[in-house]
């Protein structure tokens, strides 16, 4: 068969074809038009599918303007398949106004204000996107340091400070196609590789469109990563400690690192790396957001539940004994058993590589979602650049099939669709079995 060439003008067509296809979808659909949404993502994979395959004929420049003008417009659209974004801004306005976002509750801090109270209104208004009021806010203190920057540049526009807030997303998220471009090099690995996560819809969408802080934390630890292969021990900490501030999950990788570093130089790398968590965190500590914060993180593990796998299992045996939902345990139980699987990897293994240290990753996040109750589509993106690495196909795989989870929001009353859960996960499992379990050649 003849090898297809595209010239510089299909690439250009396509470029633009799939920058249109993004930005349409971002405007116009709403999380609720499941079916739409479906067809979107698929048009979206088959333009991802076309540059993965023909990418020895792009250029490296292409694939980084191409993503940079994919994120920047994203990020000037107001986010349709997420909410989130709203609770930024609320904890971003508090700091502001010079409160701890943690002491309080937005149900309880609106209660607090009178009629007379300074821009009312605009509190009304903000509250009334929140999602989940009533509970306490649980992000670390990187994450509100770029809500109070949105929050204190955009002022009191809720607009602008979306805005900030998405920039400073796709600024994040270049900063892992960048260091991902570093690490590919790094280890001989085809550049252009680089196309998959660059140009993934949902790194995209949930990144910059969303502004969901997985990408900033993807672009953290991947640059934490590459500096520890550098042998830049104090580089490597200060990333690896901002990757935890954003998001709390890569504090459970650090005793890999006592496997990769030996015992003598993780104690010093991880004493840092604590060192520098505790002094962000002093200034939103104090006895009641402890209890606020372990409130919304408890609440996470024993009432949330989204798109997961072994856990709905354990759930409808749970119905059988119990008669219900017996979440408060089978929750907490799960990451007992995740953290005993977790133990026995890290005994068995003594030394690892630049690479065993890299799967050894990708193990730990991909048992960490599987015993989960929740996994929103975005949280695979933590494994997505490492997976591409180590070439993991299964998590190819899983960050595309997770889109299928946006199908509970066009429900009524809101519900999960068990078949397409089971379609996800299966898809997944597939993948494994084929690519990873056998190797065989994609």
């Amino acid at each position: 068969m003849p090898k297809i060439a595209l010239n510089k003008t299909s690439w250009l067509l396509l470029s633009l074809l799939y920058l249109v296809l993004l930005a349409f979808g971002q405007i116009f659909l709403k999380r609720e038009a499941f079916v739409a949404i479906l067809f979107w993502q698929v048009l979206l994979h088959i333009l991802l599918f076309i540059f993965y395959k023909f990418r020895s004929q792009i250029s490296i420049q292409h694939i980084v303007i191409l993503a940079i003008v994919a994120r920047v417009t994203a990020a000037f659209l107001l986010p349709t398949l997420s909410d989130d974004v709203y609770r930024f801004i609320w904890d971003g306005q508090l700091i502001v106004t010079g409160n701890n976002p943690m002491l309080t509750t937005p149900n309880d801090y609106l209660a607090s204000l009178s009629t007379t109270t300074p821009l009312v209104d605009y509190w009304v208004l903000l509250h009334s996107k929140i999602n989940h009021p009533q509970f306490y806010t649980c992000y670390p203190p990187l994450m509100q340091g770029i809500f109070w920057m949105g929050a204190f540049l955009g002022s009191k526009s809720i607009v602008a400070s979306i805005i900030i807030i998405k920039l400073i997303m796709a600024a994040g998220d270049m900063l892992a196609v960048y260091f991902l471009y570093k690490l590919l090099v790094y280890f001989k690995l085809d550049e252009k590789l680089l196309v998959l996560y660059a140009l993934h819809p949902l790194v995209i969408i949930e990144g910059a469109g969303n502004a969901h802080f997985e990408v900033v934390q993807v672009a953290l630890l991947l640059g934490s990563i590459f500096y520890l292969f550098h042998k830049k021990m104090l580089w490597a900490a200060l990333f690896w400690a901002f990757a935890i501030i954003t998001k709390l999950v890569p504090l459970m990788l650090l005793p890999l690192c006592v496997r990769y570093l030996g015992f003598k130089k993780s104690i010093q790398f991880i004493t840092m790396v604590l060192l520098i968590v505790i002094v962000t965190f002093l200034p939103f500590v104090s006895e009641a957001s402890i209890n606020g914060f372990s409130k919304s993180l408890n609440l996470y593990f024993q009432n949330f539940e989204f798109n997961a796998s072994i856990y709905y299992v354990a759930r409808e045996i749970g119905w059988w004994f119990k008669g219900y939902n017996y979440i408060s345990f089978i929750g907490p139980f799960l990451m007992l058993l995740f953290l005993s699987i977790y133990a026995f990897i890290y005994f068995k293994n003594k030394q690892l590589t630049d690479v065993h240290f890299l799967k050894m990753i990708i193990v730990v996040f991909t048992l960490y979602y599987l015993f989960a109750t929740t996994v929103h589509p975005w949280y695979i993106i933590n494994l997505f650049p490492l997976a591409i690495l180590a070439n993991k196909k299964y998590v190819w795989v899983w960050v595309s099939a997770a889109f299928l989870s946006y199908n509970a929001y066009g429900n009524t009353p809101f519900h999960e669709n068990v078949w397409l859960i089971v379609l996800e996960y299966a898809s997944v499992l597939a993948a494994y079995i084929y690519f990873d379990k056998y190797n065989v050649k994609a």
